[in-house]
């Protein structure tokens, strides 16, 4: 995770909302007040279990914010959707 950490301005986030606004993904400030626990948890075993595979000559500096924005939104989606039976 040491990745996510190395990310311009994480350090200074401290709450759901935060991240949320730095990664720019929608929620619905209501929802995430219920289950941002859980959301936070899902979104850190993402990051535990994603390592981003680097291309030197195809890095960009955006790609640590785009895979974090996307875990983020995956997290969000997976806490805050009724299972289907």
């Amino acid at each position: 995770m040491e990745w996510f950490y190395q990310i311009p301005g994480v350090a200074e986030l401290d709450s759901a909302e935060s991240f949320f606004t730095f990664f720019s993904v929608p929620y619905e400030p209501l929802t995430l007040r219920h289950c941002c626990l859980p959301v936070l948890r899902e979104f850190h075993l993402r990051l535990r279990d994603h390592v981003p595979l680097r291309n030197l000559l195809e890095a960009t500096p955006r790609e640590p914010w785009l895979l974090a924005r996307r875990l983020l939104a995956e997290s969000y989606e997976h806490c805050t959707t009724e299972p289907t039976s």
